[in-house]
């Protein structure tokens, strides 16, 4: 450094305001015998004793390149400049206007006065910002090309990320249609601020893409390219012709590719983003679609449902039901309805309801008949509670094996050891369609369990325990139907899932499998 630097520098430490104004120009600029350092010439222009320098304002505004100034804060700074007449602080003010405002006149307003002076640039600005907002926002960024004042793709992802931030859909389709036909090079942090903006701004009112189908497709793709998960998720939306930004995957790409589009969302999928599950289910189970594979399509749906999507659920649960040959089957099937239901689903909770006999009688009536029953006999008061909230048979609740038939989901009732006939002695499975349903099944199963190391002695066979439940129900003036459902042997078969079921309750399938 030259001796006279070194001078420059020492009045600069004794508080010397000219000095001081120097040294950060020199340091923001990497000129005159100082190496280019932003931190040290800001360090310099931000004593508190130039907080109303004009002259440090002005060298901030015309030697730091404008997404600086935003990254660091500085965008009063660049007002103070403009105030005392600084042609490039109203020049970078208008291009941040022109980025960051939905009305443009403000940003015209700055490049005026440029123009007013004679700026060429400002010039050129201004006639690109004649085409309006929409139409002139490319050739206004194609202006700042190669001006190293203005670093067009970081500019883009602050104004970006400020757009997002304040829910301005409009202003974001804008941005993103502009950037998108910057020549941009695979790994510039734009694309993946884009991909993600196009992610967030599906959420956001007034969203509209403005440029052409042909520019996003291409930054997704070269995201997804790259590994970017979202990019994948959106692009295999639109390719495979399904909702996408704004609604309309013809905003993401010009022609439909289901091969790629399938691809792209089963990568999408590995990464972790769930929802690519069901929309490979909805494109492989589409006969007609040209990657059409029913095998592919349950496993999409069952890692759909796995992962905890309500609509998957009852999906699932619905085509299990349709076709059960096995108890088995019926169980995985409520399972996922019973999931489903839990979760709000009201056509899984219709589906449910289809499975449990009605019962008939007031409630209350039969809760003091029960509740006098339970001081006397507390395991025939349980199997009652049971029977009435699961809409058990008399035969059912009187045979079934409450303690070990409880699921997680409902009661497993059967085989049934006392019954000769097929259809009356094959299992079933009565899912519970309230929280209290299924809080007295675990009760009782508790209290059941605590007799079974006596329970041959104490229970009795089914003409023992037939002839008990008569003697209580008429010392206590209780019916059988205010507890028991009453159900034919075809209907129980039918209540076991498989065609019968669904040909019965077909309608209800219909709506469940369509919604």
């Amino acid at each position: 450094m030259r001796k006279k630097d070194i001078q420059l520098l020492a009045a600069a430490r004794q508080g010397d305001i000219a000095a001081r104004c120097e040294v950060g120009r020199r340091y923001l600029t990497g000129t005159d015998g100082f190496p280019l350092h932003l931190a040290q010439g800001l360090e310099h222009l931000e004593r508190p004793a130039l907080a109303d320098s004009p002259l440090a304002a002005s060298i901030v505004a015309e030697h730091l390149p404008l997404h600086e100034i935003v990254r660091l804060g500085h965008v009063t700074t660049l007002k103070r400049a403009a105030a005392v007449g600084s042609v490039p602080a109203w020049i970078k003010l208008g291009v941040w206007s022109w980025l960051t405002d939905t009305c443009s006149a403000p940003a015209i307003s700055w490049l005026t006065k440029a123009d007013e002076l004679g700026d060429p640039l400002a010039r050129l600005l201004l006639r690109a910002a004649d085409r309006g907002p929409r139409a002139g926002f490319g050739v206004f960024l194609a202006c700042l090309r190669g001006n190293t004042a203005f670093d067009l793709e970081a500019l883009l992802q602050q104004a970006i990320g400020l757009a997002l931030e304040n829910g301005q859909g409009p202003l974001v389709g804008q941005l993103l249609g502009a950037a998108a036909q910057l020549p941009l090079p695979a790994t510039s942090p734009l694309l993946a601020t884009m991909c993600d903006a196009l992610w967030r701004a599906q959420a956001l009112a007034g969203f509209d893409l403005t440029s052409g189908p042909t520019d996003i497709e291409r930054v997704l793709d070269t995201c997804a390219h790259r590994g970017n998960p979202r990019a994948a998720l959106l692009l295999g939306r639109a390719l495979c012709g399904l909702e996408v930004v704004a609604d309309r995957p013809s905003s993401l790409t010009e022609h439909a590719n289901m091969r790629k589009g399938a691809a792209l969302l089963l990568r999408a999928a590995d990464a972790g983003y769930g929802e690519a599950w069901m929309l490979l289910y909805r494109v492989h189970s589409d006969s007609s679609a040209s990657v059409a594979n029913p095998q592919m399509a349950r496993f999409c749906l069952e890692k759909s449902a796995a992962i905890g999507d309500p609509t998957a659920q009852r999906l699932l649960g619905a085509l299990l039901l349709r076709s059960a040959s096995t108890i088995e089957d019926t169980e995985r099937a409520i399972h996922w309805l019973h999931e489903a239901a839990g979760e709000g689903d009201g056509h899984a909770r219709s589906i449910l309801c289809s499975l449990v006999l009605p019962v008939s009688g007031p409630e209350s009536l039969a809760e003091e008949v029960i509740d006098a029953i339970h001081r006397d006999d507390p395991w025939l008061a349980w199997r009652l509670r049971v029977a009435r909230e699961f809409g058990l048979t008399r035969l059912e609740a009187l045979s079934a094996d409450i303690a070990s038939g409880v699921r997680g989901w409902g009661l497993l009732v059967g085989p049934n050891p006392f019954v000769v006939q097929p259809k009356l002695a094959a299992p079933r499975a009565i899912p519970a369609l309230t929280v209290r349903a299924l809080s007295r099944l675990h009760e009782a199963a508790h209290v059941l369990r605590q007799t079974r190391p006596i329970g041959g002695a104490f229970e009795g066979d089914l003409r023992q325990r037939s002839v008990r439940l008569r003697r209580r129900l008429a010392h206590h003036a209780g019916a059988d139907d205010l507890f028991f459902a009453q159900g034919s042997a075809s209907t129980l078969d039918r209540l076991r899932g498989g065609a019968k079921w669904a040909f019965h309750e077909r309608d209800t399938l219909r709506q469940a499998l369509a919604a």
